[in-house]
């Protein structure tokens, strides 16, 4: 038997990883990376968010508020959440419950301010409701308000008018302008 010289060793070895190579070149199957340049996100947009559901306890700790949206984009630059299909629920201290539901809306983070439009539906568990086109909820005076034309009905009344005002810790409710009020019952006068 023959030896083979030293000087082979390292052409035998490469030889052999160049066979190795090939062979998993062409015999392994393909992977193709495929990337996409077009992003689904809106300019400025920093995160699209599905199924959302935020709630936050008020600062005294005798409730809470809750926001539901089908879909959200984030906008970092600006710390607002824009929101699609959206309800928000607020429990209140005083018992009474709010959910108040609206097509669009946007949560402004740094403000706590939350404004719902598009057929804004706002019930109470005392048998109020509110319709509009434009509602605003500050978080930290736990106040509701609009300049916008108003409906709401209550369990013997319906009233019309421009603009609305809601503080809902001192439960106060103040319609701004061109009130229309109807009473409804026969016991009244």
């Amino acid at each position: 038997m023959k030896k083979v010289p030293v000087i082979m060793w390292p052409i035998l070895g490469i030889f052999f990883l160049l066979t190795i190579t090939a062979f998993f070149l062409f015999k392994v199957p393909h992977l193709v990376m495929v990337s996409s340049t077009i992003s689904n996100l809106i300019p400025g947009e920093s995160l699209k968010i599905s199924d959302i559901k935020y709630s936050q306890d008020y600062k005294n700790g005798e409730g809470r508020w809750e926001l539901r949206a089908k879909e959200g984009h984030f906008f970092d630059n600006n710390q607002i959440l824009a929101l699609k299909d959206v309800l928000l629920k607020l429990d209140s201290f005083n018992k009474t419950s709010y959910t108040i539901k609206g097509n669009e809306g946007n949560y402004f983070r740094e403000s706590g301010k939350i404004i719902l439009k598009g057929d804004v539906l706002g019930r109470s568990t005392s048998g109020y409701q509110i319709e509009t086109s434009l509602l605003i909820y500050k978080q930290k005076e736990n106040k509701v308000e609009t300049d916008e034309a108003i409906r709401v009905i209550g369990p013997f009344f319906r009233v019309k008018g421009d603009g609305l005002y809601i503080d809902l810790t001192k439960r106060k409710f103040i319609v701004k302008k061109n009130v229309c009020t109807t009473f409804l019952g026969e016991d009244l006068f």
